[in-house]
């Protein structure tokens, strides 16, 4: 060969592979400065923007309807919009007191029979440590004095420690029933507005090519959100009627309304269903009912496994994205963001793969509905 030619193939090849590795970091970069920007954007402006995104979501999702009844019956859309979204609130209160007045009429029996509990507590632990003595030669009596004084200590601790602090941070949730209240009052008042000027709106916002990628991306996080809050009511629904049938069926008293609960303590994040079925369980030992303790801890990993199994199905499958991306952004969401963080984590890995992809160039999936095929891949 002339040697001529390998050198400028070599040149060639060389000042190919600088300017791949270039555009790759270039890549990288535009990657972490759009999750930058998402997380900034769910942990500091989200709070304030959520009343008139959700708003805005509302009004995006039934304004055909609501100019439909509109042009029949002649009733303005912005009294729609506003009845629509007070039953709404009505009915989410209503079954929250509900459920608060269920939830303090069980912690009310359970503090009745403090007493019974401590009872027999003593003499569960009394048996365990006779049986302990008799089987390895231990001071069974020492070991029970230890821990009844370590139970006590705890006991007096509660009382001194955590008590006082629930009543003092009273006024914190009277704060937050406030901030709720507040929250449903502003996102009516935005949607009776915007329902008004929607198509115009709208209008002004197709006239510039940014704004229509902009909302095309909007409308693909809201379509997310939409199949985000089906899997967690089908999620709900699945294990709700797990507990209450198991329950029922193992025996136990009030066992349909403690697994209806049991269920919706599941929205809690990886210890939802614990906080019942933990405590439920150890009562059971203490009664002496071991059968009924193990139905307990059974139904609380079947749970916990049916949500790590369903909910990555349910929501990767139909966002196009990995299930265990999903998984990890649930996750990593609670770490990042508290308990909200199991809503925002998905949506926040949905917002950055949509933003990836438009600054990659990808406009016309956008506008055409075009280009989205095998996202998955």
């Amino acid at each position: 060969m002339v040697p001529g030619i390998r050198t400028g193939n070599w040149y060639k090849g060389g000042w190919y592979m600088e300017k791949k590795t270039a555009g790759n970091i270039r890549e990288y970069s535009l990657v972490g400065i759009v999750v930058i920007g998402v997380y900034i954007g769910f942990k500091y402006l989200s709070p304030l923007a959520a009343p008139f995104l959700f708003a805005f979501a509302f009004v995006a999702a039934l304004h055909p309807m609501l100019e439909r009844v509109q042009n029949k019956y002649h009733i303005k859309k912005g009294i729609l919009a506003a009845g629509i979204l007070l039953l709404f609130c009505v009915t989410v209160g209503v079954g929250v007191w509900c459920l608060i007045v269920f939830v303090i009429q069980k912690l009310g029996d359970l503090f009745g029979q403090i007493d019974l509990f401590e009872e027999k507590f003593c003499i569960f632990v009394g048996n365990c440590c006779d049986g302990i003595e008799k089987k390895f030669g231990m001071d069974g009596a020492g070991i029970e004095r230890f821990i009844m004084e370590r139970v006590n200590v705890f006991i007096e601790n509660f009382q001194v420690q955590v008590v006082p602090r629930i009543m003092d941070e009273s006024v914190g949730y009277v704060k937050n029933i406030v901030g709720i209240v507040g929250f449903l009052a502003i996102m009516i008042i935005a949607a009776v507005l915007l329902v008004k000027d929607y198509n115009e709106i709208m209008e002004r916002l197709a006239r510039r090519e940014e704004l229509r990628c902009m909302m095309g991306i909007g409308k693909k996080v809201f379509c997310h959100i939409g199949t985000f809050i089906r899997a967690q009511l089908i999620i709900l629904f699945v294990i709700s009627l797990l507990c209450a049938v198991t329950l029922f069926l193992g025996g136990f008293e009030g066992g349909i309304l403690i697994g209806l609960f049991t269920g919706f303590m599941d929205m809690l994040p990886f210890i939802g269903t614990g906080l019942v079925l933990m405590p439920l369980a150890f009562w059971q030992i203490l009664n002496g009912y071991y059968t009924k303790a193990v139905i307990c801890v059974i139904l609380y990993v079947i749970c916990a496994l049916s949500r790590e199994f369903m909910e990555p199905k349910l929501i990767g499958e139909k966002m196009g994205i990995f299930p265990v991306a999903i998984l990890f952004s649930v996750y990593a969401g609670v770490k990042l963001f508290g308990v909200f963080g199991i809503i925002k984590g998905p949506l926040a890995l949905v917002t950055v793969y949509e933003i990836y992809l438009f600054m990659k160039g990808r406009k016309g999936a956008y506008g055409s509905g075009k280009g989205t095929e095998g996202r998955g891949e």
